[in-house]
């Protein structure tokens, strides 16, 4: 059993944003957010979903988290931009609108907000019984914020050093395979429903502390470390990663129930690492700000040393 097998097709993504570039005409599709200059005033807007983990919240008959994934999972595509969250808007559709359970999820998508230092402005609740079974639901969120100094990610140097914030689970990517693995009920359902970890705080710190020592931001959603760090660094560079940080069992469980590879899994799941922050290779950073020291930019081929992870995962 793979993400494929579950009925993700990572490639065929990538190849419909580029069928978007194209339609669009507009080649900064693809970045963690857009950004739209309004008379010198830098808008930044993204928009996400929490994919299939919805139907880990129906399993367990848990709803209460799920809204702080659909913030998170915006806001932290904005953060990469040096964007300050300003206000939050989501799309309820559903078969059957749940009082009980809209609730959970709007306390949820609040208490994200306040944790983002944003608002929820607004929003729409749908109900669609020809397109959705029951109370099926999927949801939908779209975070606007504004741009008041540095535009990220900036040009990167041979040997700019690429650090990593903890992520504290496995966030909101991946769950069509785990929900295909939970038959035996091997794994604590609770824990996978920790909801994904906003990084304003940290962010607003590191950028405070270290301002132009910091090259990019990238937040490892789909497609893992392998995917996401890439797309912030220069096309003629690439990225040298180590093994140098303990991955989380939930990972490690995730690798022993499946077919997957290590090279599959860090092109899926963040193994551990939630945001990366790539610095100029001047800076000192302090010990006391948990930054796990991941590699440096390169020339060449991207090189992850998987057989390094190896006796991690096993």
């Amino acid at each position: 059993m793979n993400y494929e097998n579950s009925g993700v097709n990572i490639e065929r993504g990538n190849a419909f944003v580029s069928i978007i570039k194209d339609v669009s005409k507009n080649e900064n599709i693809g970045g963690f957010s857009g950004i739209y200059d309004y008379n010198g005033i830098k808008l930044a807007a993204a928009t996400d979903g929490v994919g299939t983990k919805l139907q880990l919240c129906k399993t367990a008959n848990k709803y209460d988290t799920i809204g702080i994934d659909l913030v998170a999972m915006c806001v932290n595509d904005l953060l990469c931009q040096g964007a300050k969250p300003l206000f939050f808007l989501d799309y309820y559709a559903t078969g059957e609108l749940d009082l009980n359970i809209g609730k959970d999820i709007i306390q949820g998508i609040q208490k994200g907000c306040e944790e983002s230092n944003c608002i929820l402005l607004g929003g729409e609740t749908a109900e669609m019984p020809m397109l959705y079974k029951g109370k099926d639901f999927d949801l939908a969120g779209f975070c606007v914020g504004v741009i008041e100094g540095d535009i990220y990610p900036k040009t990167m140097n041979e040997g700019d050093l690429i650090y990593g914030i903890k992520s504290n689970g496995i966030h909101s990517n991946g769950f069509s395979l785990i929900n295909n693995m939970l038959n035996d009920n091997s794994y604590d359902i609770h824990e996978l429903l920790t909801p994904t970890k906003i990084y304003f705080n940290e962010i607003t710190y590191l950028i405070n502390k270290y301002g132009d020592k910091i090259k990019g931001f990238s937040h490892i959603t789909g497609g893992g470390i392998t995917d996401n760090i890439p797309r912030i660094i220069n096309d003629n560079l690439s990225m040298n990663i180590n093994q140098t940080w303990t991955i989380p069992e939930v990972f490690k469980w995730i690798y022993s129930r499946s077919d997957m590879k290590i090279e599959d899994m860090f092109k899926t799941y963040n193994c551990g690492i939630g945001m990366v922050v790539v610095f100029d290779k001047s800076v000192d950073i302090n010990i006391d700000d948990e930054l796990i020291h991941m590699g440096n930019i390169i020339r060449g081929d991207l090189m992850i040393h998987y057989d390094n992870f190896l006796k991690e995962f096993n």
